[in-house]
């Protein structure tokens, strides 16, 4: 196991020229915050949120896949929920 710990890694970039914690902490902030907003935003349109059984759902969660947002602090990757919405006519949808 050769795992960094958040506070490992920021041990190892401390002493790098340019390295600002606080930033660090920010951009780590802000992705969750998006990530959040889009875990609400798939409960919402499935109608159930995460882990929920039963119900009158609208489709199905189909794991995540990772896109990457450019912003003022520059590329940031997030991990974006996929899933399966059934359309008002029958179909299906991602």
């Amino acid at each position: 196991m050769t795992e960094l710990t958040e506070g490992g890694a920021l041990a190892l970039l401390a002493n790098e020229e340019g390295y600002d914690p606080i930033e660090d902490r920010l951009r780590a902030m802000v992705r969750q915050t998006i990530e959040a907003m889009f875990e609400e935003e798939l409960a919402e349109a499935l109608g159930w949120g995460r882990y929920v059984r039963g119900g009158n759902g609208r489709g199905y969660r189909n794991g995540h896949r990772e896109r990457e947002l450019v912003g003022t602090f520059g590329t940031e990757t997030v991990r974006v929920p996929r899933a399966r919405v059934e359309d008002e006519d029958g179909g299906e949808r991602e």
